[in-house]
């Protein structure tokens, strides 16, 4: 896999047609609640040669971060501490490959490609059931931060309007 730096604008947006769903069973050393945060979206799609049918479809390029599904019972303080030196170790040691991860789900990521992502974080130790093994979990990282991205983000958007009052 190549990492190749592009040019192009930053994404501004997403449309989305579908629906998102956690998916729990993909984290299996994720505590609690913790396992419904991240959401892959699910489309339904006409088949090609038979719009009678439909096949399901999963963007692999944008999920949600759903901070309303946390417990906060679920996040633990010394679990998250473990999840930063983990990553950091990783970014220190292996930043090209957490490059090739995050192209893997980009603009020009393909099913092989996000194939060699998984066997990359499995190499480093970086998916969610190998970290919570190491007295990590991942999740609990992307709550904190995720939050405190949102946080900075909507700063910058505008107040919710009042309500008007008709006549």
């Amino acid at each position: 896999m190549t990492i190749e730096k592009h040019t192009r604008a930053p994404r501004a947006h997403v449309i989305t047609s579908g629906n998102f769903h956690a998916v729990p069973q993909g984290f299996e050393g994720g505590k609690g609640s913790l396992r419904y945060v991240l959401k892959p979206e699910f489309q339904v799609v006409p088949a090609s040669d038979d719009n009678s049918r439909a096949t399901m479809a999963v963007p692999r390029e944008h999920a949600l971060l759903d901070l309303a599904a946390v417990n906060l019972a679920d996040l633990d303080a010394a679990t998250i501490i473990r999840d930063c030196e983990i990553v950091a170790k990783a970014a220190r040691e292996n930043f090209a490959d957490l490059q090739r991860i995050i192209t893997a789900f980009g603009a020009d990521g393909t099913p092989e490609l996000q194939a060699e992502a998984l066997a990359i974080a499995e190499r480093l130790g970086l998916t969610e059931s190998a970290v919570a093994k190491n007295g990590g979990g991942l999740l609990g990282l992307i709550v904190i931060a995720g939050a405190c991205l949102f946080a900075s983000c909507f700063a910058s958007c505008p107040p919710p309007k009042k309500e008007t009052e008709h006549p």
